[in-house]
């Protein structure tokens, strides 16, 4: 009885001796970007613009105007490229791009052609990127008439702006 006594002792003694594991937690708090909120556009329509055709966060609002349409789109920012082919459908290597500073704001501009329904299309976009969004315009029409439109697509690009 001595000895069965003396090993429950020892086994108790020693079952305290057995290796812990000890665990660590590493936390990282890194705060998510939150976007900012997206900004108004400024734009002068032509008088003959009809009223929007389309208007959703996804697709932009399209207007048809006297002998071209207008496309107005809000992005996500990040990826130029991304952008760029959305609205023109070449990428940003693909097209010579005009870079300029507006407001606090880059903008690009450029010009491509496309195959439509009624012969070749003459297109010309820009992009407005202040960082969090890109905004963009962009015009098309066919392209035996698009040189008569030059002065009216020069008025509507250059007013083309964010809110402050």
């Amino acid at each position: 009885m001595k000895r069965i006594f003396c090993v429950v002792c020892a086994a108790m003694v020693l079952a305290g001796c057995g290796a812990q594991e000890t665990f660590e937690t590493i936390s990282d708090d890194i705060a998510e970007p939150v976007m900012v909120q997206m900004r108004g556009i400024e734009l002068e329509l032509p008088q003959d613009a009809v009223a929007a055709v389309m208007d959703s966060e996804e697709t932009g609002a399209l207007y048809l105007c006297d002998g071209f349409t207008l496309v107005i789109q809000t992005m996500a920012a990040g990826d130029l490229d991304r952008t760029v082919r959305g609205v023109s459908g070449f990428g940003a290597e693909d097209v010579t791009m005009l870079r300029t500073q507006q407001q606090d704001a880059d903008r690009y501009e450029w010009v491509w052609s496309a195959a439509g329904e009624g012969g070749d299309q003459l297109c010309r976009g820009v992009i407005l990127d202040d960082g969090s969004y890109h905004y963009t315009l962009s015009v098309m029409a066919d392209a035996d008439v698009a040189g008569g439109l030059e002065q009216e697509w020069d008025g509507i690009f250059s007013s083309f702006r964010l809110d402050q």
